[in-house]
């Protein structure tokens, strides 16, 4: 998916958007080597003398500053990005569409460019604004946790793998039943957009024939299934989402 939004973007867009994923990882690995301090802190809060704990507190809160602060800083970069990738995506969308012929506007493609144009520039921004961070720390995180504690004690850390397998299942899976929800959501989407600007240029006859109150049977249509499109996406995530948590849990 990263490389896919990199390549589109072109050499000139995709620098921000590279420098926001090494910022990512790297907030991301912070925030897993912070857990190393938990052992000592708890090694003395549970141990002869609890008032030993206090440097390691210390230690603990100022890793948990750094992680707040490079947090703060890769999601502003984010954002930025978005914005980045955002004008980037308009401007190479709009130069590949005015090299096209005006005979491959047909009725359906005008749906489609309308769609891309719209709402899928505008997830393709959500994507690097509101959720590479979160991705990237799923990935990052638990893999640096994993590292800490095979540090520490080899017998969890190797515990702790065994949910690994099992978590790539679940991610596999839901991936491909998301994926699958995408691209009925896409079609539908594409067939609604293209039953819009046909009711629209529609307009003249059917006011010429005093009609134009009347329903649309095949826009109707058409934006009902949009909406059952909708929810299966919708519902199509609980399954891993839940999957996923019980498992983890269950580790």
């Amino acid at each position: 998916m990263i490389r896919m939004l990199l390549r589109v973007l072109g050499y000139d867009h995709a620098r921000p958007v590279r420098r926001t994923v090494a910022l990512m990882t790297m907030t991301a690995i912070v925030e897993g080597l912070s857990y190393a301090l938990l052992v000592p802190v708890l090694r003395a809060l549970f141990g002869s003398d609890p008032a030993d704990a206090l440097p390691w507190l210390i230690a603990f809160g100022g890793a948990v500053a750094v992680y707040a602060v490079l947090r703060y800083v890769s999601d502003l970069f984010g954002f930025r990005a978005g914005i980045t990738l955002l004008r980037g995506m308009y401007h190479r969308l709009g130069d590949h569409l005015a090299r096209l012929p005006l005979g491959w506007y047909s009725g359906g493609r005008v749906g489609e460019v309308s769609v891309l144009a719209s709402q899928g520039v505008l997830e393709t921004m959500g994507v690097i604004a509101h959720l590479l961070a979160p991705y990237i720390s799923a990935c990052v995180t638990p893999l640096t946790i994993v590292a800490v504690m095979l540090a520490f004690n080899w017998q969890l850390g190797l515990a702790a793998l065994v949910a690994v397998p099992l978590v790539a299942v679940a991610q596999i899976w839901t991936g491909r039943s998301m994926a699958a929800g995408d691209a009925d959501r896409h079609e539908r989407d594409t067939e609604a957009a293209g039953r819009v600007v046909e009711y629209l240029q529609a307009q003249p006859v059917l006011r010429a024939g005093g009609r134009s109150a009347q329903r649309f049977a095949l826009l109707d249509d058409a934006l009902r299934e949009l909406q059952r499109a909708s929810r299966r996406t919708v519902l199509s995530a609980l399954p891993g989402a839940v999957g996923l948590t019980l498992t983890v849990q269950a580790v």
